[in-house]
């Protein structure tokens, strides 16, 4: 059994060193730190819309022809630039730290996984908003969700499939709406650990809908043939929720914010 992790306030997994923040000399030009077997890292990009050019070079520099097409076809320009970005990122993780090839297509399964031809360790991506968040783990079963923390008027119909346990807590919480987000950040990083997506029916495991950062899995997936998950919030932007899930047992949660040189 591992040590147990060092870690600041609250958060009993996670580790976020004062140096974590990655200054580059070129755009996303980063020192990533080792992996351990028993680790994890999450590097996450706040998109400056303002430095655009900058993120497209980089972008186009780390991403295939065909991506580049696919990413033309948005109606958006700026939902094709965070598709881009985040293959970018997804790629250069799994190159780092798994010995993918660069040149290698990423591929999606049937429920949304990416799928990385000769990469060693699990890679996880999300995004929302301007938020886009990368986790590489020893483990294969990784799932990393960031979502806005805000729920509109239906939020209580987001919850309507939850584990009886969830709805029972929600209908307690203070504050309903930020709980309901919190618990579905929590549940959709568990979901896509396991690689199941929301084929995995929500009633059937459960996450601790409260401010507890760390440790929030209450009851592990049926199918996932072991209970010793790690599951942390992570410190994402302000407005946003944050969630890791690792199935296994992680002993260190490397946070890398990326941000541009000023």
């Amino acid at each position: 059994m591992p040590a147990a992790p060092a870690a600041p306030a609250a958060h009993d997994v996670l580790l976020v060193p004062r140096d974590a923040t990655a200054r580059a000399e070129r755009p996303f030009s980063v020192v990533l730190p080792a992996l351990a077997p028993d680790a994890a890292v999450c590097l996450g990009l706040a998109i400056d819309w303002r430095h655009q050019d900058a993120l497209r070079s980089y972008a186009m520099q780390h991403t295939l022809p065909d991506e580049h097409a696919r990413a033309a076809r948005f109606p958006q320009a700026e939902d094709g630039l965070r598709n881009l970005l985040g293959r970018a990122l997804l790629r250069t993780m799994a190159a780092h730290y798994g010995g993918m090839d660069p040149n290698s297509l990423i591929r999606v399964s049937t429920w949304g996984k990416p799928e990385l031809e000769g990469c060693s360790v699990g890679c996880n991506i999300s995004h929302a908003g301007n938020q886009l968040w990368v986790a590489v783990a020893s483990s294969s079963r990784v799932g990393i969700d960031v979502a806005s923390a805000s729920a509109g008027q239906e939020y209580r119909d987001i919850a309507a499939g939850f584990h009886p346990d969830e709805v029972a807590a929600l209908r307690r919480a203070t504050d309903g709406r930020l709980a309901t987000m919190r618990c579905w950040n929590r549940k959709e990083a568990v979901s896509k650990a396991t690689g199941l997506g929301l084929s995995l029916p929500l009633r059937d495991y459960a996450v601790d809908c409260g401010v507890t950062p760390s440790h929030w899995l209450r009851l592990p997936p049926p199918r996932t043939a072991r209970s010793d998950w790690t599951t942390v919030d992570l410190p994402v932007g302000d407005g946003y929720v944050g969630a890791l899930a690792v199935a296994g047992r992680i002993a260190r949660v490397d946070i890398l914010r990326l941000r541009l040189q000023d």
